[in-house]
């Protein structure tokens, strides 16, 4: 039986809720988007919460919302996924690459401010895989300069404790519900802020620059349609429902591997704090590409870093990027997800316990 890299499930109620909403005439963005809006905002502990198709167009919102145009610069990690860099980059911006920490593959701040010139407008700190970038230390680093902090914490939604959730420091943050999220309507996502006017300029954005879509008269800024839709919004009301026994079987499969893998040649695990919440579970390996050939004969499917964003011509290279290196080469994505049986998780362990002997 072969083991997939993910497993989420949409079950009997997620269907019942999208059936339900088409039948009560709840179709497009309306009443079930504003439900789930403020149950998101009020769990995250931030004022407001927004709406949209998927994550990248959350990351693209945000850059809009802070007024991102050409002759800016964005700072964002090397290694990460590459929507990050291109919502700043559609927007005119150019894109200016991070190296990540050696210990943790997120943006390291104390690089990010060699990076700094009179044009740079905002910097992305991506929350990788549910790991904190370190937002906080540097909006103190930034404190009256005018640059803007956006979290993309698309693989970190749920990821820490009240108080202290990943994207709770930023100015905006930005979360999707991906089919590879903890919790998902198969496309989706938000952006969240405690600001009024960049939540009231985000609003106006993502319904072509109007208040009211029936009052076309009052056209104030150039936006775009990123409504997202009440019937997707009913399934993601069903799945938040779920979301604390979502995150306790995310760190029950991250510690299985963590407990025993320990102590192996040739593979380690990427240091994780108490309270961060680990989407897919990943390791580090001598050999990734020979580990990967073992694994895939049989039958388990693992996922291999993607390229750094250095690869890509049309962002901005300014330094090396050594730790994001070491990670694209070492670093494999095992089998997890909230709905991932256990047996498979022990499975997939036998086997990486097999290839150490």
């Amino acid at each position: 039986m072969r083991i997939n890299t993910w497993n989420i499930s949409l079950g009997e109620k997620e269907a019942q809720a999208a059936y339900d909403s088409i039948m009560e005439r709840n179709l497009s963005e309306g009443v079930k988007v504003k439900e789930l809006e403020e149950k998101l905002a009020k769990f995250l502990g931030r004022k407001y919460a927004v709406c949209v198709p998927n994550g990248s167009s959350a990351v693209l919102l945000a850059m809009m919302g802070i007024g991102i145009k050409p002759g800016d610069e964005v700072i964002i990690p090397d290694f990460t996924f590459i929507a990050t860099g291109h919502a700043p980059k559609l927007l005119g911006a150019d894109v200016v690459l991070a190296d990540v920490c050696e210990e943790v593959p997120v943006i390291n701040v104390d690089k990010v401010m060699d990076l700094i010139t009179s044009r740079t407008k905002a910097i992305i700190p991506v929350h990788l895989n549910g790991r904190h970038a370190d937002t906080r230390k540097l909006k103190d680093l930034l404190k009256g300069s005018g640059i803007y902090v956006v979290d993309d914490a698309c693989q970190a939604f749920a990821s820490g404790t009240v108080g202290n959730y990943a994207g709770c420091d930023a100015d905006i943050a930005c979360y999707s519900f991906a089919v590879t999220k903890i919790m998902t309507t198969a496309q989706g996502g938000f952006v969240t802020t405690d600001d009024d006017e960049l939540y009231n300029r985000m609003k106006k954005l993502k319904m072509q620059g109007m208040d009211n879509i029936f009052e076309s008269n009052l056209y104030q800024l150039a936006g775009f349609n990123l409504k997202y839709t009440d019937i997707l919004a009913s399934i993601g009301l069903v799945q938040f429902s779920k979301i604390d026994e979502k995150v306790k079987k995310s760190k029950e499969h991250y510690q299985m591997y963590k407990t025993s893998l320990a102590g192996l040649k040739n593979i380690s695990m990427i240091p994780t704090k108490e309270n961060e919440v680990v989407y897919t579970p990943d390791i580090l390996c001598s050999d990734s590409v020979g580990l990967r050939k073992f694994l895939e004969d049989k039958e388990i499917q693992v996922r291999p870093a993607g390229a750094c964003l250095h690869n890509a011509d049309y962002f901005e290279k300014r330094t090396t990027y050594n730790n994001a290196n070491y990670f694209e080469k070492h670093l494999l994505y095992m089998p997890g997800g909230p709905d991932q049986p256990n047996e498979n998780i022990q499975e997939v362990i036998k086997l990486l316990q097999e290839s150490c002997i």
